[in-house]
């Protein structure tokens, strides 16, 4: 009861505080890079854009990677606020994990020796966050393998003003967790620089629900480093470092509680060359991504090693205000060690993309690219966007492209089940949507459609191992609106999706852990000058899930009933002091719910702490 009076009392401050007056607080003319992989205004923009910004994040500090994006529209995380060292799954337009590429400052993080080649979010931290930006649609003219659903590029912070800048954050929470991070940067004349450290600790809950169950926590360390060397006006190098190590627990299946342990590690490292002069831009880059897992069961240790080296160079030339064009170079080389096996691949792609505006609204982006994999030859992928803006304010956006996902090593040459013969998953996808926003009246909507096939899945079959079979159309709306007062900012967000998967002609419902509605809600509001509450929520309707039963030794059928979540936070700065206090409390309602079946959930949470710059 006392946490619905707190509830209540929020919204009762939160009505009281609106006015009636609006102000210029949308800014339309907002620079987004991951949609074209050169700055552009996300009114030109060609396919569905949301940004996390720096504001957004600063709000947020009692938030992981993983919970923050699990409140973005289009994009759920399973695993986001189950136990807290459980799995993430990322689910964006409720396409598999494998389907969503994850980037660092524009470059990907793919592990190779992983499920589906799925990147770890466990393993990143929000401290040394700048912005995210999503980025829905296939993206693969672009970024290449595993961006048939889209991407999520994290953007790393930027050094400050000033030669020495310093930061601070610790925080505690329920289930004995503690936060704790540390921060340097600053610039000079001909370089810049900016160093990270934070170590994260929880014994956690019980990952998997029964009585009396050993809990499993986790620890975390990530350290993040990088330098920006002006060596003239037009060019810049800046090479980087980021390591994470991180082990957990985690319990054997549903309902079967276990000591087993898991261990990671993450070597992210690279150098990124950025030269500009007039019209003509040179971007390129070599990053080296080395990830190491070890797993700790009853069968003994699992211990798959793996590593992509990326090399991306393009240009982008500005031939007018309205027409540019981009042309690129990707060379990828995987690797990949288990139990004796040692092998790899690698991926050759050079791609183009065409952009052309207009003076009577209609913009459009072509874009092309040739992908060459070691393994199975030669594949293409392309994306043709027009755009329309009937107004300042209001545009209507279109697009046919095409993705792919390359097999990945465990399924070509891995120790259950390899075939070296396996061709690459290929996808099509149709996006249509209209988006308006105005900077007068502090409104914004959107609602986009979008249909989705992907053909020759990669699927495991016991008796033969890994084959391309079936086919998988998955359909969805988001709808989307919010609306900013002078002190207040409300938005809510709705999401329908739709998906079956077609084998030997027949089709199945197959859209495991996600439900077809679901929606969201925030309310920010500034209750004075320096305190700011955040309440926000989130219902996830009925969902199916596949359980294993150990009696009978086959899969069956569950449903996963409906759930809301609330949670509230608040922020209070100390300017004086260059220093805020916030706290946050989760789960408000208490509700019972499952996000994995036979995996636990945690009731009311809370996290609270202190930020310190000097």
């Amino acid at each position: 009861m006392k946490y619905l009076l707190t509830t209540v009392l929020l919204l009762l401050a939160v009505s009281q505080k609106i006015k009636a007056q609006v102000a210029d607080t949308l800014d339309l003319g907002e620079v987004v890079i991951t949609a074209s992989k050169t700055p552009t205004s996300e009114r030109e923009t060609t396919k569905p854009v949301t940004t996390i910004t720096h504001a957004e994040i600063q709000k947020a500090p009692g938030l992981s990677v993983s919970e923050l994006l699990n409140r973005q529209t289009g994009i759920m995380i399973n695993g986001a606020v189950s136990s807290p060292g459980k799995d993430k799954s990322v689910y964006l337009r409720g396409a598999a994990t494998q389907y969503t590429l994850i980037l660092i400052d524009g470059f990907p993080v793919t592990d190779p020796s992983s499920e589906g080649g799925a990147f770890d979010l466990r393993l990143l931290s929000l401290e040394n966050v700048e912005r995210i930006e999503i980025v829905k649609g296939s993206m693969s003219t672009l970024y290449g393998s595993d961006a048939i659903a889209g991407v999520i590029n994290i953007i790393t912070k930027k050094p400050d003003e000033g030669l020495v800048n310093a930061n601070a954050k610790m925080a505690i929470g329920s289930y004995n967790t503690n936060e704790l991070s540390l921060g340097f940067n600053g610039t000079g004349k001909v370089a810049s620089y900016n160093v990270n450290l934070s170590r994260t600790f929880t014994k956690g809950i019980s990952e998997a629900e029964g009585e009396d169950f050993n809990r499993d926590g986790y620890e975390r360390y990530v350290g993040s480093t990088e330098i920006n060397f002006d060596l003239t006006e037009e060019l810049t190098v800046t090479p980087f470092l980021n390591y994470s190590n991180y082990a957990g627990d985690y319990d054997a299946g549903a309902f079967a509680d276990a000591e087993n342990t898991y261990e990671a590690d993450l070597i992210n490292s690279g150098i990124r060359f950025n030269y500009k002069r007039n019209n003509f831009e040179l971007r390129a880059a070599g990053t080296f991504t080395d990830t190491e897992r070890k797993f700790i069961d009853d069968f003994g240790v699992f211990n798959p090693k793996a590593n992509l080296w990326n090399n991306d160079i393009y240009g982008v030339y500005s031939f007018a205000e309205n027409v540019r064009l981009l042309a690129g170079f990707n060379y990828q080389d995987l690797n990949f060690e288990l139990d004796g096996i040692d092998e790899g691949s690698n991926i050759v792609s050079p791609y183009t993309t065409l952009y052309l505006g207009s003076s009577y609204g209609l913009n459009t982006e072509f874009g092309i690219r040739l992908n060459k994999h070691s393994e199975y030859g030669t594949n293409w992928s392309f994306n043709i966007s027009p755009v329309y803006n009937i107004t300042e304010e209001l545009k209507v956006l279109t697009s046919l492209s095409s993705g792919f996902k390359a097999p990945t090593l465990n399924e070509l040459f891995g120790p259950f089940g390899a075939n070296p013969d396996l061709e690459p998953q290929t996808s099509l996808t149709f996006d249509a949507g209209l988006e308006y926003r105005s900077s007068s009246s502090g409104f914004s909507a959107g609602v986009n459609y979008f249909i989705r096939t992907v053909e020759d899945l990669i699927s495991y079959d016991s008796s033969i191992g890994y084959v391309n079979v079936n086919e998988q159309n998955d359909s969805g709306v988001e709808v989307t609106s919010s609306y900013t007062w002078p002190e207040t900012r409300v938005n809510v967000y709705y999401n329908y999706l739709d998906g079956a998967i077609t084998r030997e002609g027949e089709e199945f419902d197959n859209l495991i852990r996600r439900p077809d509605h679901s929606f969201g809600w925030g309310i920010q509001q500034n209750l004075s000058p320096d305190l700011i509450a955040d309440l926000n929520g989130r219902f996830i309707g009925e969902r199916e899930d596949l359980f294993f039963n150990m009696s009978t030794f086959q899969n069956e059928t569950v449903e996963l009933g409906s759930y809301i979540l609330l949670n509230v936070s608040l922020n209070y700065e100390l300017p004086e002091y260059n220093a805020s206090l916030f706290a946050s409390l989760n789960n408000l309602l208490d509700a019972d719910y499952q996000e994995v079946y036979g995996f636990n959930t945690p009731g009311v949470n809370f996290k609270a702490g202190f930020r310190l710059s000097l």
